[in-house]
């Protein structure tokens, strides 16, 4: 009877166990590299349908810190292919103001970016809160 029991307790476990993945919407980041803040921006908050919204960027000078400039760019929520509990974000935007130059990144939260300016290698930059 104990047995019954415990297999019955496993059977309601798993009828009532539902994996989501973590929201991170609504959440802002700082991201640096070695030498101090490159980036922040804000993750908006996507409904139950929306995949992509505008978003605002605050980009650091990398050879001055104190020189930030303001970008805006298109945000997309992702999912991977093989593990649908888990989102990721990209975001393009224009780095500078002629729109010559083309930026863009990964953000996989809570803490890696992967940073590229066209024509570069990506950078990879820690992230919080």
């Amino acid at each position: 009877m104990t047995q019954f029991k415990s297999i019955f307790f496993i059977l309601i476990f798993f009828v009532f166990l539902k994996v989501e993945a973590k929201n991170y919407d609504g959440k802002s980041y700082v991201c640096a590299d070695e030498l101090g803040p490159l980036l922040e921006f804000s993750i908006p908050n996507f409904g139950d349908n929306l995949f992509e919204k505008k978003v605002s960027l605050k980009l650091y000078n990398r050879e001055n810190r104190d020189l930030p400039y303001h970008r805006n760019g298109i945000i997309k929520k992702k999912t991977s292919e093989i593990d649908k509990s888990y989102f990721f974000y990209t975001v393009d935007f224009i780095l500078n103001d002629d729109k010559s130059i083309q930026g863009y990144f990964e953000f996989f939260p809570p803490s890696n970016l992967m940073f590229k300016v066209e024509g570069s290698q990506f950078l990879n930059l820690v992230c919080w809160t």
